[in-house]
């Protein structure tokens, strides 16, 4: 019996260490998405970007922008296949791709050599600071985004 005790405060302080020597991932910020974050040195984060393609050389950019600061500012993707520009005020943030957008005919376009399962290499900056960003072409005929690039060509 004592055998027994001794195994298991064993096992027990084996498995406490590993909390120890093992940061929790859910404690640093990731995008739990097919797109990525861009955090920038400014208060700006570009949340899951990524372009939605049929893989005829034009896509849709979704995502959005978050402005946590206290002051306005101006936004920017600038890419081979994109160059856009997004004002953003102090404290909120703009969706790239809604439900609106779509209806609305306001989407923002991205045409070049790039194919789902690709990246577009791209540069993002705002407020000052920038940072280089591989955008993830996405397949718009996923069954999870066939709804969101109403002129994709699936057949």
């Amino acid at each position: 019996m004592k055998l027994l005790r001794l195994t298991a405060a064993g096992a027990l302080l084996v498995l406490a260490s590993c909390s120890t020597t093992t940061e929790a991932i859910t404690q640093k910020p990731y995008a739990p998405s097919d797109g990525i974050r861009v955090h920038l040195d400014s208060d700006v984060v570009f949340e899951n970007l990524m372009i939605l393609s049929d893989g005829s050389g034009e896509g849709i950019l979704y995502g959005s922008i978050n402005n946590r600061g206290g002051d306005d500012v101006r936004a920017e993707i600038v890419s081979d296949a994109l160059d856009e520009s997004f004002a953003v005020d102090a404290g909120s943030s703009i969706n790239l791709g809604t439900l609106a957008d779509i209806e609305d005919g306001n989407l923002v376009t991205v045409r070049g050599d790039f194919v789902p399962g690709t990246n577009v290499r791209s540069t993002v900056s705002a407020g000052g600071a920038e940072s280089a960003a591989a955008i993830p072409v996405i397949s718009a005929c996923s069954p999870d985004y066939v709804d969101a690039f109403p002129d994709a060509d699936c057949d």
